[in-house]
């Protein structure tokens, strides 16, 4: 990998540098008589910003240092890569500035230059320390023959679920809303672990759709859909959990990547086994989901427990990923499908009389399609 560039960063860079044009420039109202460049660059002042602008500013050109470092490390060095960055997020800035002078909304200044550039050089050192972990995240050995179909299925259910309702709003007040949780962030343990779990999954799923570097380009750029996704999409947000999960994934998958498939495959299995054990355990431990003294109604029972449309894509991509990390750690998919039907079954036995309950009749069904699928499209030996 030390000789070989990253395919996904020119093509991450691209849509980064359109989005930065796009949020800079909103609403394109340039004004006819707009100021020469002279007068342009003297209109430049060190003005005040809010906080939240401010991040907004940081935030929005260290992806963008981050591509280019990738771009220019493989060829020119680690310090190349760095000062490329810190030099196009602030040249680009630069220009965007200037443009803005233009746009009657819009007020160029000093301040958003100086964080654009800060941003750009942050993205850029998070590069070059990603290029310098990504050629030991993939792992060494060729996994198992596992069905490419599960894998994407696995990835289609994760994507839909963390997008949804996967419609597109790329304006300045989604953006806003986007970015405003990270103002004042907020992790519990327990949504952190359960983000690392997910994510940990779809990076099995994506090693086996792909080879070493180009395994780490493609998880790169399901990692850049999801959060530029939930950027410009309808009322979702980034969440502060999901990206420290991520953040943290980094180096154990450099662990994870030494130890041979079907046991790596087991471990994420367990690991993921154990988070949806415990999502049924621990709302009863905590109260907030006490049993009832007697069964609900049929009607009752049937009406109370059913998702909406993200969390229905979540249990989907849970149980899938579970039988397909079976399958993967060796044993026959028929077997492993039934074994998730059955642990599934055992969580919504436990849930039976909760009164608000985790698990109920649909998760029955999802799992039992889930695991036809596995059992289907899986290569027996």
């Amino acid at each position: 990998m030390a000789s070989r560039s990253h395919f996904a960063a020119p093509l991450l860079l691209a849509v980064l540098t359109g989005l930065i044009v796009y949020a800079s420039l909103y609403p394109f109202r340039f004004a006819a008589d707009g100021p020469s460049l002279g007068a342009a660059l003297g209109g430049l002042t060190w003005a005040r910003a809010s906080r939240g602008d401010m991040f907004n500013n940081v935030l929005l050109y260290a992806p963008f240092g981050f591509c280019v470092a990738l771009v220019f490390e493989p060829r020119w060095g680690r310090v190349a890569g760095i000062v490329a960055g810190s030099v196009l997020g602030a040249s680009l800035s630069l220009g965007l500035e200037l443009l803005q002078a233009s746009v009657a909304p819009r007020v160029p200044s000093l301040t958003d230059l100086s964080l654009n550039t800060a941003g750009s050089f942050v993205g850029a050192v998070l590069g070059s320390g990603f290029y310098a972990l990504g050629s030991r995240m993939a792992p060494q050995a060729a996994p198992r023959g596992r069905s490419a179909a599960v894998a994407l299925a696995i990835l289609a259910l994760w994507l839909l679920e963390r997008l949804w309702p996967l419609i597109p709003e790329p304006g300045l007040r989604q953006l806003k809303l986007a970015v405003r949780p990270l103002l004042t962030p907020r992790v519990e343990w327990t949504e952190l672990v359960g983000y690392f779990i997910g994510w940990l999954v779809v990076a099995q799923a994506v090693f086996h759709l792909a080879k070493r570097q180009r395994a780490i380009d493609l998880f790169l750029i399901v990692i850049a859909t999801v959060l530029v996704g939930r950027t410009f999409t309808a009322g979702n947000v980034l969440v502060t959990a999901e990206i420290g999960a991520i953040a943290l994934l980094l180096p154990v998958l450099v662990l994870l990547s030494r130890l041979e498939d079907g046991m790596r495959s087991a471990l994420v299995a367990v690991l993921l086994g154990t988070w949806l054990a415990w999502s049924a355990v621990e709302p009863l431990l905590a109260g907030a989901g006490s049993l009832v003294a007697s069964l609900p109604a049929l009607k009752e029972l049937l009406l109370r427990n059913v998702p909406a449309p993200p969390q229905l894509a979540r249990k989907g991509f849970s149980y899938m990923s579970l039988a397909w990390l079976l399958a993967g750690a060796g044993f026959l998919p028929h077997v492993a499908a039934g074994l998730t039907v059955l642990f599934v079954l055992l969580l919504v036995l436990l849930q039976l009389g909760a009164v608000v309950p985790v698990y109920g009749w649909v998760d029955l069904l999802i799992v039992a399609v889930a695991s036809w699928t596995v059992a289907r499209w899986m290569p027996r030996t």
